[in-house]
């Protein structure tokens, strides 16, 4: 039984339809799963498969057109417009395939830019921002400016801004897609590191490879949950998967075809 102290992320029944010129298109189909707090899941699948449309929802960037979502015990509906701003800018960090950093701006003002705009007094910025990019080992380029650095330095910067406030989890969309695979494997190094911390990590991949990084993979297909699988590492970090149960009804319908 699970642990509801620790019960971060909180999804049931999620739909999302989108309504163009009278033309409606479903993306998700009633989707419900939970991660708790210090997890390290993937989500994957292919392209158009609604993993996209699921990081949205779940990181307050979108809302759902059926079901309920909850964050750190608090449901969505329950947020004002304000209160959500104020959730998603510091208790969630959000990582993306195209690292989003000021070409010009040096790396510590770089990751300094989530704090403008929260509630953290000014003079604790510079320590809060030195740390996170300790963190992630870029101390050594702190006044390059992000035009100056490499593809996974750049990437490193962007984790480092996405932990700058403490969040309660960190979002990582695509975050190798832009790197070659010596690269991508030290980001996901890094994000392995910062979760055996403590960090909460949810991974967003299209590559199986990438999400066997993870310790637990929800695989998604035409907006609906095809497994949901915690993978358990050997000593040589192989990895040897386990399905979680599905809902009652699906496993009836399991049985059903049996």
């Amino acid at each position: 039984m699970r642990n509801k102290k620790l019960l971060l992320i909180d999804a049931k029944g999620i739909s999302k339809t989108y309504f163009t010129d009278g033309i409606s298109t479903p993306v998700l189909k009633d989707v419900s799963f939970k991660i708790e707090k210090g997890e390290f899941i993937a989500i994957t699948g292919p392209s158009g498969s609604g993993k996209s449309t699921l990081l949205h929802i779940i990181g307050f960037l979108d809302d759902q057109t059926k079901g309920i979502y909850c964050f750190d015990s608090k449901c969505l509906g329950d947020y004002t417009e304000d209160e959500i701003a104020e959730v998603r800018n510091s208790e969630m960090g959000f990582v993306f395939q195209a690292f989003n950093l000021l070409s010009r701006t040096s790396v510590l003002d770089n990751v300094k830019l989530p704090l403008l705009y929260s509630k953290i007094p000014e003079k604790e910025w510079e320590n809060l921002a030195m740390s996170a990019i300790k963190e992630v080992g870029l101390e050594h380029r702190l006044d390059h400016t992000s035009s100056q650095l490499s593809g996974g330095e750049k990437q490193r910067v962007a984790i480092a801004r996405a932990l700058v406030s403490q969040p309660k989890v960190i979002f990582a969309d695509e975050p190798t897609g832009n790197l070659d695979s010596k690269t991508g494997k030290k980001i996901l190094k890094t994000l392995r590191d910062l979760n055996k911390k403590g960090h909460t990590i949810v991974l967003i991949t299209h590559d199986q490879s990438i999400a066997k990084s993870a310790d637990r993979i929800i695989h998604m297909i035409d907006g609906k949950i095809d497994s949901d699988k915690i993978i358990k590492k050997t000593k040589n970090e192989s990895a040897i998967s386990k399905s979680r149960p599905l809902s009652p009804k699906r496993d009836e319908v399991k049985k059903k075809r049996k």
